[in-house]
């Protein structure tokens, strides 16, 4: 049997959020989302030119879209790629926005084109689910994409249980992951670890304490 690719796990991995329900239930608490954990763990970036990373339907996008001169938004589904140009088509006509599909394992388009290096890299919500070796692999093309510099807030799993399983069979989706492994990774691949910061997700009954953790990045300047 052929050793699945990383390009292979991504794309099989995000086969589950295809028109997944689930966007719509997450826009409803995007704004204490970002008021009360994102906004002030991300504070001083420079938003000039903003790159996201699975965007989904655009909840994340409506409040980068505001901040950033130019933004990207990329996706391993073309259908959320296909969603949000249409949702924010104004800012796409403009010349303010565009979203394109990715190789799910690094920033570099589906098709094969080159954009601009950015300053700024956001993943919130989204990371948590992916494979370690799917993680590692965009960590190592975040150097690729930043300018000296620029900087990367990647929200990812801190759950350290059922090494080597599906993540589906987890608490929340949680993909195996650390904030030090992480932390491991980044370092391994040229970036410096500006902070980190543990959190619990969920809800209620459904309230998993540090099960996630914020990481901001940054490229060394040359």
């Amino acid at each position: 049997m052929p050793v699945e690719t990383v390009n292979d796990t991504a794309a099989r991995e995000a086969k589950v959020w295809v028109n997944a329900p689930y966007y719509d239930r997450a826009e409803e608490v995007m704004e204490k989302q970002w008021t009360y954990l994102v906004e002030p763990f991300i504070a001083g970036v420079d938003f000039s030119r903003t790159l996201e990373l699975a965007v989904g339907h655009g909840r994340n996008s409506r409040k980068l879209l505001g901040r950033a001169g130019m933004f990207y938004g990329t996706d391993v589904n073309v259908e959320n790629v296909e969603f949000c140009t249409q949702r924010f088509a104004a800012e796409v006509q403009a010349g303010r926005a565009e979203f394109f599909q990715n190789d799910g394992a690094s920033f570099r388009r589906a098709d094969g084109s080159a954009f601009d290096p950015v300053t700024f890299v956001y993943c919130f919500d989204a990371m948590v689910h992916f494979d370690s070796d799917v993680v590692r692999s965009y960590l190592r093309d975040l150097s690729r994409v930043l300018v000296p510099g620029g900087t990367a807030f990647l929200h990812h799993s801190n759950n350290d249980m059922a090494p080597g399983g599906d993540f589906r069979n987890n608490p929340h989706w949680r993909a195996f992951m650390t904030r030090e492994m992480f932390a491991h990774y980044a370092i391994k691949e040229g970036l410096a670890v500006v902070r980190q910061k543990v959190l619990g997700w969920g809800w209620g009954d459904n309230f998993m304490p540090a099960l996630d953790c914020f990481s901001l990045l940054r490229k060394p300047k040359e």
